[in-house]
C-alpha cells in the first residue's frame, strides 16, 4: 500500500480550490454581465473561498513546521 503523502495532497488541495475558484468567477461572469443585476462578484468569490485557501495554506505551514522538527 502505498503511504500517504500530505504535502503532496494539500498542494493538489490548494490548486483544486484555486481551479474551482476560477471556474465560479468565469461561470459567473458569462451568466451576469451587468455589474448593476449581480454587484460585487470579485468581493462574493473572496469571501467565499478566503476561509478554504487560507485553512489550506495553514496547513501547509504546519506540516513544513512539523517536517522541519523531525
Amino acid at each position: 500500500m502505498r503511504r500517504f503523502r500530505r504535502e503532496v495532497f494539500l498542494f493538489r488541495m490548494l490548486a483544486t480550490i484555486f481551479a474551482v475558484e476560477a471556474a465560479f468567477l468565469v461561470a459567473a461572469f458569462i451568466k451576469c454581465p451587468d455589474p448593476e443585476i449581480c454587484p460585487d462578484l470579485g468581493a462574493r468569490s473572496e469571501q467565499l473561498f478566503g476561509v478554504a485557501i487560507a485553512t489550506t495554506l495553514s496547513l501547509i505551514g504546519a506540516q513544513a513546521i512539523n517536517t522541519k522538527n523531525e
